[in-house]
């Protein structure tokens, strides 16, 4: 506010008044509706999402960053606001998914994970055929929504998380990072590891390490393994099935990882699973993907590159039901243009082209 403490003391001491400007400047720092500024007392805020997250023995996590806690907070709106609407519109809030309770057991993880590919409905054979990257990570983005699961995309800092999913009342929601650092089959991942998240019923923030030593977090990563590269399907992938070493090329593993459209590391870690390479040949490998990815960062770091139009990252970031939940609203007269543009937050200049995707979209 460019004032002194002194100004600041009196104002908190109620011996000093703020002019509408400077209290809007202090809702847009704060990130609070201005309303919330007239309030008689600070309102409650909802419990965050069970930190599952690890660090090296010794180490205490790290207190989460302003864009982190930023993140979680917009997300416990969004999905407050979509169920509201969904409820207003007389739609289901109730998921069509599946139940789950933790499990060490990989025979009952992999029959799991293959019950809810087939509610999906996705075959290996579509997978295979979706576009690399962007176009995979669409296609499951979709398949999850029309499960009636909320999923957004935030930029927060991938060394804090990875992506986190709130469970509770409301229509149950999945975040991903979307940080220029995380690559969309990181995301693909971090998809359905959150998606084990909600058959468990339960929110949780996490930073999807295999090595992690929460149970529940290895089951995650089992489930998510198990069900982007089916065991049945990968054992007979004739490049698999005639594989007689425990090492593996790299061309060989990128093939793999273009047919099931998932990282590099999510195709080993299922061979080292399945028994088809060694704990040492996987740790090497990884050592040597990180240290080519951490360069890779840095060449990147320094271009700049314009963000996604405003209609398209809105889109993106909110997700197909929310978005759809607010047009339909509009479009009944339950809320106002100005409610819209609140709630997606984009200017009412760009309500048509959003219109248009979402139209495109269905």
């Amino acid at each position: 506010m460019g004032k002194s403490e002194e100004f600041i003391r009196e104002l908190e001491a109620g011996e000093r008044k703020l002019r509408l400007r400077q209290l809007e400047t202090l809702a847009n720092f704060y990130k609070r509706p201005l309303a919330a500024f007239f309030l008689s007392k600070p309102p409650v805020e909802p419990p965050p999402p069970n930190d599952h997250r690890t660090f090296p023995k010794g180490e205490r996590k790290e207190e989460f960053s302003e864009d982190t806690l930023l993140a979680i907070r917009k997300a416990q709106l969004l999905q407050d606001s979509a169920t509201e609407l969904a409820v207003d519109l007389g739609y289901e809030i109730k998921p069509r998914i599946g139940k789950a309770s933790v499990s060490s057991d990989p025979e009952v993880i992999e029959a799991l994970a293959l019950k809810e590919r087939e509610r999906l409905g996705v075959t290996i054979a579509e997978q295979s055929r979706w576009e690399k990257n962007y176009g995979a990570l669409n296609e499951w983005k979709k398949r999850i929504e029309n499960l009636g699961i909320l999923v957004f995309q935030m930029s927060m800092p991938p060394k804090e998380t990875r992506g986190f999913s709130l469970a509770g009342k409301g229509i149950p929601a999945i975040v991903l990072n979307n940080s220029k650092k995380e690559h969309p089959n990181a995301r693909i991942f971090s998809l359905f590891h959150e998606y084990a998240h909600l058959l468990l019923e339960e929110g949780s923030i996490c930073d999807m390490k295999h090595r992690n030593r929460f149970p529940v977090e290895k089951f995650c990563n089992h489930f998510a393994g198990s069900f982007l590269v089916p065991r049945k399907a990968l054992l007979k992938y004739e490049l698999v099935n005639t594989h007689s070493s425990s090492e593996w090329l790299q061309e060989d593993i990128e093939e793999l990882a273009a047919h099931f459209k998932v990282s590099w590391e999510t195709i080993l870690r299922r061979l080292l699973i399945l028994g088809r390479t060694t704990e040492e040949f996987y740790q090497k490998k990884r050592h040597q993907w990180h240290k080519e990815w951490k360069e890779l960062e840095n060449i990147k770091g320094k271009k700049q590159g314009r963000g996604p139009a405003s209609p398209i990252k809105c889109f993106s970031e909110n997700g197909a039901p929310f978005v759809s939940f607010v047009l339909e609203a509009y479009r009944e007269e339950k809320i106002s243009s100005t409610d819209v543009a609140d709630y997606l937050g984009v200017k009412l200049k760009h309500l048509p082209d959003i219109e248009q995707l979402m139209v495109e979209r269905t």
